[in-house]
């Protein structure tokens, strides 16, 4: 349970709600054809990729 509610914390975090919106908009504009589905996938792929690559301070 302890684990659950620090995931959470975690979750609610600016750049995991900053990364979340991103990838909503570029969803919501692929969904209503002002974008190129493919430039969504791309745009999620990085901001994906980014966020769970990145060392937090102090790994190496």
């Amino acid at each position: 349970m302890k684990e659950f509610v620090k995931a959470l914390i975690n979750l609610l975090k600016v750049k995991s709600l900053m990364t979340i919106a991103v990838m909503v908009v570029f969803v919501v504009l692929s969904l209503n054809d002002k974008i190129d589905p493919a430039l969504t996938a791309s745009v999620i792929t990085a901001v994906i990729t980014y966020y769970f690559t990145k060392a937090e301070k102090g790994e190496k």
